[in-house]
């Protein structure tokens, strides 16, 4: 039902974006947390990729969780056995934020309209076929990008989010692996 309402909202342009300062590194472990005890009732190791210990960064903190709660949702649905992984990382001017399963994947022919209104690969998981179609909205308005990696059916899928950040260059951060040098 909350996917209909914001469709409806975003046929009428109304899709709000409010930037705040976020510490999105303390921001990413809360959502995580929420997350990982849906994934663990499906049977999947969860994996939080965090490689920061604070990452400061202007952006909708509301609109990324659900990107993120959307992106985590669609992966249990689809995926029996293994792991979802989320994770983040600074990349380009901004955030790099990504959910990878190791679930049924998708086919190349349907990966260009998965983020289209109404597109359901598999009728027999419930959803209304709105979750990606409101990401890449979200995606959108935050001049960002989004897509997804996926070697076709049987190989799992990471779907992706790029968006600019104000990311303050004073700021200390520690990274676990050297993620940094992407920039």
């Amino acid at each position: 039902l909350e996917d209909i309402l914001e469709a409806s909202n975003l046929s009428k342009g109304d899709l709000s974006i409010n930037p705040e300062v976020v510490d999105f590194s303390h921001a990413f472990n809360e959502i995580c947390l929420s997350l990982g005890q849906r994934v663990q009732e499906a049977g999947l190791d969860f994996i939080a990729d965090n490689p920061y210990d604070t990452c400061q960064v202007f952006l909708d903190r509301g609109r990324i969780q659900q990107v993120i709660t959307n992106f985590v949702t669609n992966a249990v649905k689809n995926t029996q056995k293994g792991h979802v992984k989320v994770g983040y990382r600074r990349q380009d001017n901004g955030l790099y934020i990504y959910c990878e399963d190791t679930g049924i994947g998708i086919a190349k022919e349907k990966q260009a309209s998965v983020f289209d209104r109404f597109v359901k690969l598999n009728y027999f998981v419930q959803g209304s076929g709105l979750g990606l179609n409101i990401c890449k909205s979200i995606a959108e308005r935050c001049n960002g990008r989004i897509g997804l990696e996926s070697e076709g059916e049987g190989h799992g899928c990471t779907f992706w989010l790029w968006i600019p950040c104000q990311l303050p260059t004073s700021q200390t951060m520690t990274a676990t692996d050297n993620n940094q040098s992407r920039e």
